[in-house]
């Protein structure tokens, strides 16, 4: 497939990306009989499809890169995050795409490190997004010259993280005020569920024979989480409590009755820890009852490859990297049982 016809099949893909004809797992194969009914039109009726000048270059890229992004079944949440940070970094450069060099990415991520005050965490996040996106424009021979090859990640420090005992989580529940509050904080602790997986259950999803769901991960990945009893007696008074049509397992309380989102959730816990002087200086978020969950379970004894499946980590290092460290209570225990 020459350039001239991989432009123009992306530019086809991306109208009927836009105007929502295809879903993102038909991309793909569209782009495979698209590509082939161009391949073998009759060559005298080919034409130079050449991207005009007057078009924004840097736009361009930007729309190709995202382009790839659903080609290869990223999640909507990634693709939103890449374009929100791409484009802060290319109007910070102010440059053409094409012209931008490795002193002027370095000079982006300087002034993120000083001026912004960027965590190694955050920094890392825009750095390998920058790498990503010249990396693909280089291999599409878009660009000459790769500026973010040379790019290399912060070490990051790691710390370990906050947590709730099992006294703190009986406050939490006894401050909840009604069936949601309470199925919610339930179903967060006994699943280790990421807060995006459990916005976008529906009710379908929930097998209460088995007390289990399907969740769809990071890449996709899809995954059987379990809960507990307490978390099925709360999610069924809540959803017996329910008058609305709405498929999904949470929704907000106010009518039109919408999905539940994760910063709806984040909100739903502060308002729940300001209830009670006992509660409102714990660091409630839904991060933390994950957390919480992986800490619980390494405590107790359990492989670090039963936590990984847990928590839906791909690779083990990421298991043992954020909750490994926490087990020194187990390790202390040990040492009090077997030499203290």
């Amino acid at each position: 497939m020459n350039n001239n016809t991989g432009e123009l099949v992306n530019n086809i893909l991306l109208k009927l990306s836009a105007q929502n004809i295809l879903k993102q797992e038909d991309l793909v194969n569209a782009k495979m009989i698209i590509t082939l009914c161009i391949e073998n039109y009759p060559k005298e009726s080919e034409h130079k499809y050449e991207v005009s000048t007057d078009v924004d270059k840097n736009q361009f890229y930007l729309e190709q890169f995202i382009l790839n992004m659903k080609l290869r079944a990223c999640t909507d949440g990634s693709i939103k995050c890449y374009i929100y940070e791409l484009n802060a970094f290319i109007s910070f450069i102010d440059k053409s795409v094409e012209t931008i060099t490795y002193q002027d990415i370095n000079r982006y991520l300087i002034y993120g490190k000083i001026q912004r005050k960027w965590k190694d965490r955050t920094y890392n996040m825009k750095l390998i997004i920058i790498r990503t996106f010249f990396s693909f424009l280089y291999e599409e021979d878009f660009i000459k010259d790769n500026p973010g090859k040379k790019l290399h990640e912060a070490k990051v420090e790691h710390r370990i993280g906050t947590t709730i005992n099992a006294y703190q989580r009986e406050e939490i529940k006894c401050s909840c005020k009604n069936e949601r509050e309470q199925a919610l904080c339930e179903f967060l602790y006994s699943t280790g569920a990421r807060v995006s997986e459990i916005c976008s259950l529906n009710i379908s999803d929930i097998d209460f024979q088995n007390m289990s769901a399907i969740v769809y991960g990071k890449g996709r990945k899809e995954r059987e989480i379990y809960f507990n009893a307490p978390t099925k007696l709360h999610l069924e008074k809540y959803l017996q409590s329910r008058d609305d049509n709405n498929v999904a397992l949470f929704v907000t309380n106010r009518k039109p009755h919408n999905r539940i989102s994760p910063s709806t959730v984040r909100a739903i816990l502060k308002q729940i820890k300001s209830r009670n002087k006992d509660t409102e200086n714990i660091k409630l978020t839904p991060h933390v009852f994950r957390r919480t969950v992986g800490t619980d379970m390494i405590n107790k004894g359990a492989p670090l490859e039963i936590v990984a499946e847990k928590l839906g980590h791909s690779k083990l290092d990421t298991t043992r990297q954020c909750y490994a460290s926490i087990s020194r209570v187990t390790v202390h225990n040990a040492h009090n049982r077997y030499i203290g």
